[in-house]
């Protein structure tokens, strides 16, 4: 997400699918960062799975084909969202 700040992340492509993490932080509401992914997510192929919450904390969860998954959850905080990404995906379809 434009003017989000990467706080951590990981890429296994040893596994397959690939498993890649990514923890970042923004100065937007949380629904903006749900909105921002769905539209990446979805204008790659991904289906967005029904639901958008765990308990309180705002989680979308994406499925394309039958093994490839994302995981998007945001927790606000004062204006400051802090999301995890979390990807199942084939290594070559990484961006």
């Amino acid at each position: 997400m434009p003017k989000a700040a990467v706080e951590s992340s990981s890429f296994d492509k040893n596994s397959s699918p690939a498993s890649v993490a990514l923890v970042g932080t923004i100065a937007s509401p949380s629904d903006a960062v749900v909105a921002f992914y769905t539209s990446a997510l979805t204008a790659q192929g991904f289906k967005e799975v029904p639901g958008s919450t765990v308990g309180s904390i705002k989680s979308k969860d994406f499925l394309r084909g039958d093994n490839e998954t994302v995981n998007i959850s945001v927790v606000e905080t004062a204006g400051k969202s802090t999301f995890t990404i979390g990807a199942n995906v084939a290594a070559g379809s990484i961006k």
